[in-house]
C-alpha cells in the first residue's frame, strides 16, 4: 500500500471511529488499498439498509483475496500460511453468504490442495486442525484432496473429525473404502460423535463401503449390544 493510500484510509477511519459506522465508500477505499484483512474485518458496520449487491461483491472479493494470500504463503511453508488461515472461518461465520458462492468455494478447493502438498512436505504436524477449518462449505475438492485432508485430520484433530473428509473421499474414489484410517473414522464418529452431521457423513459412508468395512461394523454392533445389554441389568 502506497503512503497516500494508507493516508486516504487513516482520513476516512478517522471520522468512522466517532459513530462505529462505515459507508461503502470507506470499504471501496479499504479494496482499493488492498486491506482485505480489513474489509471483512470491518465490512458489517456498514448499516444493514446500505448493503447492496456491491456491498456482497467487495466482501466476497475480499474473501478471495484473503484465500489467493494463503495460497501464495502456503507455497513458503505451513507456518506462512497458518499465521493467516484465522482470517476465513471468522470471514465465513460473519458473512454467511460466502459458503454459498460457488467461485469463492471453488477458490478455496484449490488453495486446500497446495495447502495439503505444503503439510505433507512438513510431516503434517499441526495442519489438521487449520485445514479443516479452510475447508467449511466444499463438497467438491480437486481428486485425492479429500483422502489426504481426512488423514490429515484424523492424525491432528480425531478419527471422528475426519469423517466427513472420508465422505467426500470416497465419492471421489470408490477404492478409498479400503484405507483403514477409514474404518476407524467411520466406527469412532458412530459410537462417539454427538454431531448429528458427522452421524449421517459415517451413515453414508458405511453404506458405500459396506463391503470393504462389514467386519468392523459387525463387531461394532455386537460391542454395542453387550454394553447395552449390561445396562439393562444394573439395577
Amino acid at each position: 500500500m502506497t503512503k497516500m493510500s494508507a493516508l486516504l484510509v487513516l482520513c476516512l477511519f478517522g471520522s468512522a471511529h466517532a459513530d462505529d459506522e462505515l459507508t461503502m465508500q470507506d470499504l471501496v477505499a479499504l479494496d482499493k488499498a488492498k486491506q482485505w484483512t480489513e474489509l471483512l474485518d470491518r465490512a458489517e458496520r456498514v448499516k444493514p439498509a446500505a448493503r447492496t449487491a456491491d456491498w456482497t461483491k467487495l466482501v466476497t472479493a475480499a474473501a478471495t483475496h484473503v484465500v489467493e494470500q494463503i495460497d501464495r504463503a502456503s507455497s513458503s511453508g505451513v507456518r506462512e500460511a497458518a499465521a493467516m488461515v484465522d482470517v476465513i472461518p471468522a470471514a465465513e461465520r460473519r458473512y454467511t453468504f460466502l459458503v454459498t458462492d460457488a467461485h469463492y468455494l471453488d477458490g478455496k478447493a484449490k488453495l486446500l490442495e497446495g495447502v495439503v502438498a505444503a503439510c505433507s512436505h512438513d510431516a503434517g504436524s499441526g495442519c489438521g486442525a487449520f485445514v479443516s477449518a479452510l475447508a467449511n462449505g466444499i463438497v467438491k475438492f480437486p481428486h485425492g484432496t479429500a483422502k489426504s485432508i481426512a488423514l490429515l485430520v484424523a492424525d491432528d484433530v480425531s478419527p471422528a473429525e475426519a469423517v466427513h473428509f472420508w465422505a467426500l473421499a470416497v465419492d471421489d474414489d470408490k477404492d478409498t473404502c479400503k484405507q483403514g484410517p477409514l474404518a476407524r473414522s467411520v466406527v469412532r464418529a458412530l459410537r462417539e460423535s454427538a454431531s448429528s452431521t458427522q452421524v449421517a457423513d459415517a451413515q453414508r459412508t458405511a453404506t458405500t463401503c459396506y463391503a470393504a468395512l462389514e467386519s468392523q461394523l459387525l463387531d461394532e454392533l455386537d460391542a454395542s449390544t453387550m454394553t447395552i445389554a449390561k445396562k439393562r441389568k444394573c439395577p
